[in-house]
């Protein structure tokens, strides 16, 4: 004997209250995710400054120790 399974559908309501639901996690979760951007470009600049430097001075150490002209 067959069993017949009844499939229900999600109605279009139900459908919009779940998206609803995840656009709004989604949006609590998009300045959290955009912090570790901040720091990476924060952290690339200080190596920039920190490599400049390191340039600057092995240059003074080459030239009699003056600096290099911009």
């Amino acid at each position: 004997m067959k069993v017949k399974i009844h499939w229900r559908a999600f109605t279009l309501i139900e459908l919009l209250v779940v998206i609803a639901i995840i656009a709004i996690l989604a949006a609590l979760r998009l300045p959290a995710l955009a912090r570790p951007d901040d720091n990476g470009t924060r952290l690339a600049g200080m190596n920039n400054l920190r490599q400049m430097g390191m340039a600057s001075g092995m240059s003074a150490a080459d030239n009699r120790d003056h600096l290099p002209h911009s």
